[in-house]
């Protein structure tokens, strides 16, 4: 049954009063606007002073690695005379206060790029009071880096990258060495070097002259110091822990003793049947007499980056953690480059000169200034960045006998000919009387 509603009862204006209502909400809800979005979160509190190295040091290190390029891509092909003297010239035209000063910035560098180093620094950096108190150890003793957090594992890398460079030179000069003896077949190699004098003062003359800056590989090296990435040394690319053996004319990962620690997996590209034996003890009879052991074994010993460090490695380290602390940029320029001052480093680079000016001075055919070339500007000078990596590095050959060696040569010299003695013509004298005939 329906129920009509008549015109104007009460029902019907509540009914109207409703629907009004309802319409008008309506209208008011299509007009509200948007929630206002939420204010941005506020700034991270300060992480101290960004990371900062000086100019002078990327100078230094791109110095560096011009110089070790140029050395560890030295040909031994020698075609004539001139092509002899060229080499010899380029391989000398170094400083060495330049060369130390640059081994020192380009390791630091090398640590700048350790992540643990830089993250345990950072920390400090973030505290005013701690970053000025570790900055006032930092520059009141060198070694005080090497105690430092991931400071060893800094260390590692930079004794791998330098080492590396120094062998792969040594490499270099020892193949030089060697040319000099099979160069003497060709005729002009035993012909006498025209202007010896001539040549021994223009080496002593490249040798006080400063190499030149190359600014694209300052820049490179600079923004690699200051992001902490994009430096490829010659021993790896950011492998700093593990056991390390030598492969080809680098340092590489033994896969199976240790895992990369960056980005880079190349290193595990290497089968761990191709590791290197350790040197063989002196007392073994297999051994024979007179062999003289690898250095290619030389970089998978512990002994290599035990402390103390040299010095080169200390400064380094220092440099690098005044950096990564904000604290090493243009502001402190003059004592950046007080800190690349290494003495040991830049007195056996002295050394190997003084070695090359005597050699030059006695050396007459051409030959002989290739085997100058190859000892004492190729040799030697990897023998000192060995030496600047680690106290425990050397890259000449140990000699190693066996303990029954026989001492008596293998090959029986020839006999000395006499020498011949020419007869006069004169007769012999006659001594005493003649004796009668019967």
């Amino acid at each position: 049954m329906k129920m009509a509603i008549k015109k104007g009862s009460s029902l019907s204006r509540v009914t109207s009063t409703s629907v009004l209502m309802l319409g008008f909400a309506l209208l008011l809800s299509g007009c509200v606007t948007e929630r206002a979005p939420l204010p941005p979160p506020p700034p991270p509190a300060p992480a101290g002073p960004p990371v900062a190295l000086s100019s002078n040091v990327s100078d230094a290190a791109a110095v560096y690695v011009d110089y070790v390029t140029t050395a560890r891509t030295m040909n031994a092909s020698f075609a004539d005379a001139e092509a002899v003297q060229v080499k010899l010239q380029e391989g000398a035209s170094f400083q060495p206060d330049q060369l130390s000063r640059g081994v020192v910035a380009y390791a630091a560098i090398v640590a700048m790029q350790e992540t643990s180093f830089r993250a345990a620094l950072r920390a400090y950096a973030a505290d005013d009071t701690a970053r000025a108190e570790l900055v006032h150890r930092l520059t009141n003793d060198v070694t005080y880096a090497s105690t430092l957090p991931s400071a060893d594992i800094a260390a590692r890398r930079v004794i791998l990258a330098l080492s590396s460079d120094g062998q792969s030179v040594y490499n270099s000069g020892a193949g030089v060495k060697r040319a000099a003896y099979d160069v003497q077949r060709q005729k002009w190699s035993r012909e006498k070097i025209a202007d010896r004098d001539g040549r021994l003062i223009q080496a002593k003359q490249n040798s006080v002259a400063l190499r030149s800056v190359q600014s694209d590989e300052s820049a490179r090296l600079l923004a690699a110091a200051l992001n902490g990435s994009g430096l490829t040394t010659q021993a790896t690319t950011g492998q700093s822990t593990g056991g390390y053996v030598i492969q080809g004319d680098g340092v590489t990962l033994s896969p199976d003793t240790a895992s990369p620690t960056s980005d880079d997996q190349s290193a595990l590209a290497t089968a761990p049947a191709t590791r290197l034996a350790a040197a063989p003890a002196a007392g073994d009879a297999a051994i024979p007499a007179s062999t003289f052991a690898s250095t290619t074994d030389l970089f998978d010993r512990a002994d290599l980056f035990n402390q103390p460090y040299t010095g080169t490695v200390n400064r380094a380290l220092t440099i690098a953690a005044l950096a990564i602390l904000g604290e090493g940029g243009d502001n402190r320029a003059n004592y950046m480059s007080e800190l690349m001052n290494e003495a040991d480093g830049e007195r056996c680079l002295d050394m190997s000169k003084l070695n090359l000016y005597q050699c030059l001075a006695v050396s007459t055919p051409h030959f002989e200034d290739v085997f100058c070339l190859g000892q004492h500007v190729l040799m030697d000078t990897g023998q000192c960045l060995g030496k600047m990596s680690s106290n425990a590095l050397s890259f000449e050959p140990a000699k190693v006998a066996s303990l029954y060696a026989d001492a008596e040569p293998y090959f029986k010299p020839a006999a000395v000919k006499k020498a011949s003695v020419k007869k006069t013509g004169k007769k012999k004298a006659s001594s005493g009387k003649r004796k009668k005939r019967r």
